[in-house]
């Protein structure tokens, strides 16, 4: 894991470059004395990261080195941020955080640039951060919301696609990216029917697992199954099954799309489902006719291809009619 404090950073290459940008946190460390070796005599909790042991928190001076370290850093769990905020608290060096906040700093970031943006918690920047939000969005798995899990998968795998990043099937999964294996989506939501002993929960949880009776082995139609991820987790939530998550039932996302087969995005055109890939491969002179030249310029470049990620944007938002003359026209 290349992430780096003043205990894990060689030659000190990145503290020079913190401390230049930095003159407040400089001053205010101009007498501690670093030795790398001290981070094996220290106990874990006196470090913010304690399973990576990253981020010393044992002196002020310590911990102001960390706080400037770790905003180097894109992505690190919560509870990391928590441990240091408590860390500059208690040693009352917050006068030296804010001196440097005011003091040229670079522009803020966008709030585009975080995958939990409604904490503004790990922030994707660069192509290396993906994975590292990955590798910790996998490890604090059980410990997010339902939200927060939906809400950082999916922002992941859009940043995967920005920065041609790769990611493991089971992100994919958790980012409601998979079809569904219908036999197994069935016996999780009928368990969860034997599970509760009011018959008003029992009867909505057997409507849901009927639906999907009859649907054939798979489902791939990603805006039903996110729809119905909605549905069992607000069912879950009132029949009080949430807590049982990660334990004796797994989540809702893990429940509706649970293989790691990457599912085809489909795209509605009044009431007809087509593969967002079949419409890529149209030529832009199609879309220059049916949307107008500039409007399809917003997915196409100079070459004429199609961007399939901006024509999916798009397609959400076309009128009704537009939608039914192109669903008469694609093949």
């Amino acid at each position: 894991m290349d992430i780096r404090d003043q205990y894990h950073d060689p030659a000190y290459g990145l503290l020079y470059h913190t401390l230049r940008e930095r003159p407040a946190v400089a001053e205010f460390v101009k007498h501690a004395e670093l030795n790398p070796s001290e981070a094996d005599t220290l106990p874990d909790s006196a470090f913010a990261w304690p399973e990576q042991r990253r981020f010393p928190i044992n002196t002020a001076e310590n911990t102001v080195l960390s706080w400037a370290y770790r905003e180097k850093c894109a992505a690190v769990p919560v509870e990391v941020d928590v441990a240091l905020k408590k860390a500059v608290d208690i040693y009352g060096v917050n006068y030296i955080i804010e001196a440097t906040k005011t003091a040229s700093a670079p522009p803020p970031d966008l709030v585009e640039d975080y995958l939990l943006r409604t904490h503004k918690k790990l922030r994707v920047k660069t192509a290396a951060d993906v994975k590292v939000a990955e590798n910790i969005l996998l490890e604090q798995y059980p410990r997010l919301s339902i939200e927060d899990r939906a809400e950082g998968f999916t922002n992941l795998v859009k940043k995967a696609r920005d920065f041609n990043v790769s990611l493991e099937p089971v992100t994919h999964r958790m980012a409601g990216m998979t079809v569904c294996t219908t036999k197994t989506a069935m016996d999780w939501i009928e368990a969860r029917a034997a599970a509760v002993k009011e018959p008003l929960f029992q009867t909505a949880y057997e409507k849901l697992a009927v639906a999907l009776k009859g649907r054939g082995e798979e489902v791939h139609d990603r805006d039903e199954l996110l729809a119905l991820t909605d549905t069992l987790a607000k069912l879950d939530k009132q029949a009080g099954l949430d807590k049982f998550y990660d334990k004796k039932l797994p989540d809702p996302i893990r429940t509706v799309f649970n293989s790691e087969k990457i599912a085809e995005e489909m795209v509605d055109l009044g009431g007809r489902s087509v593969a967002l890939s079949k419409l890529a491969q149209m030529p832009a002179s199609f879309w220059g006719d049916l949307v107008g030249d500039d409007m399809a310029r917003e997915f196409t470049d100079k070459a004429g291809a199609v961007d399939s990620t901006k024509l999916g944007e798009l397609l959400r938002t076309l009128p009704l009619d537009l939608k039914l003359i192109l669903k008469h026209q694609v093949p």
